[in-house]
């Protein structure tokens, strides 16, 4: 027979199976029971589907909270708090050091011992790790009896985590991992898993929204000092040192569809975003806070988020055999100094509530 929890709350579709898409998930579950019981959480309008948070009229989105929303709100916390969404990448692809420090597998993970650690700790969570192979069954079923989800770390794979939601007998039950990319189509063998992550007793969160701005701004100040943004414009301008005035073509589209491909990550600017646009977390709710989140979500993030938009159709729409093509070189260069004006503007913002809270 099996044993498994009443598991429906989807996943994020900004990442696949990373440890902070199955983090906030396993989190929302353990916050929001009423949200499992709710009549009508599967979506009336696509069969089979979870609830994506979409406008369709139903009794799940006239109640102004649905599930994906409810599980978006922690992942944006979470990727913000962790440090996460402050990440850049370099031109040439090397790690900065918070990607070598936030993350485990990829630019998405946020799988380091460390960030892990930090993770359950803003929670509020105790936590169990463990990675011998002899205790991960007993351990699982104890789990899932107590009414808690676990978290997996599989051997290997792109998307290496997962969220186990039940068992029968020897074989393991996971969840729809509803909305995440490249979501897994069956569960794991107990052989295929490395370690797990159990929750503990509910405690006194160890970090806060202090905690939290240092993280951030330690990971945007090694930006700064790593040049990230300066490493595109050094490539992508026509007049810098290593511009595109002299090259060939084919060298001008491979420059200008890294741009394209490093827009993608910086998205990430977008959950930033959201953190300080809804300020769910009470500490963002100072009066002292409200200018400076507002322009964090509109004229900086918001800015940069349709600024990357851009940059993404231009590097699709470009005709390098066309001599005017050359000149978006300098229409790229210019984004990026914007961008990049947007990230250092957010650092002082950063700051400034970093002082205000310090004031107490």
């Amino acid at each position: 027979m099996a044993n498994q929890l009443d598991f429906r709350i989807p996943f994020s579709g900004f990442c696949s199976t990373t440890f902070l898409n199955c983090f906030a998930t396993a989190y929302a579950f353990l916050q929001s029971p009423e949200l499992t019981e709710r009549e009508g959480l599967m979506c009336i309008h696509h069969a089979g589907n979870r609830c994506t948070g979409c406008s369709t009229d139903c009794g799940v989105a006239q109640s102004g909270v649905t599930p994906a929303i409810f599980q978006a709100r922690y992942f944006f916390l979470y990727d913000a708090m962790s440090g996460h969404s402050s990440q850049r990448c370099l031109f040439d692809g090397t790690l900065t050091e918070a990607e070598k420090r936030i993350n485990e597998s990829n630019f998405y993970d946020c799988g380091s011992a460390e960030t892990i650690d930090f993770l359950f700790g803003f929670a509020g969570y105790a936590y169990e790790h463990i990675s011998d192979p002899a205790r991960f069954h007993a351990s699982i079923a104890a789990a899932i009896d107590s009414g808690m989800p676990v978290l997996a770390r599989l051997i290997g794979g792109e998307d290496p985590w997962r969220v186990l939601s039940g068992y029968e007998g020897d074989t393991l039950i996971i969840p729809d991992h509803a909305n995440a990319q490249r979501k897994p189509a069956a569960a794991p063998g107990t052989e295929e898993i490395a370690s797990l992550y159990l929750f503990g007793a509910k405690i006194q969160p160890r970090y806060t929204l202090k905690d939290g701005l240092e993280r951030i701004i330690r990971v945007m100040e090694e930006n700064a000092a790593a040049g990230v943004w300066q490493s595109y414009i050094d490539k992508i301008g026509l007049y810098v040192v290593e511009g595109n005035l002299a090259l060939e073509n084919e060298e001008r589209a491979i420059r200008m569809k890294r741009v394209a491909e490093t827009m993608w990550h910086t998205f990430n600017c977008h959950n930033f975003a959201e953190v300080f646009r809804s300020r769910d977390l009470v500490e963002l709710r100072r009066a002292e806070f409200d200018a400076l989140c507002k322009e964090i979500g509109t004229s900086c993030y918001g800015y940069t988020h349709d600024l990357a938009w851009a940059l993404i159709h231009l590097e699709a729409q470009i005709d390098w055999t066309k001599h005017s093509a050359h000149f978006c070189c300098e229409m790229a260069e210019l984004t990026l100094r914007q961008i990049a004006q947007n990230d250092a503007r957010v650092l002082e913002i950063i700051k400034e509530m970093q002082a205000i809270l310090a004031k107490g």
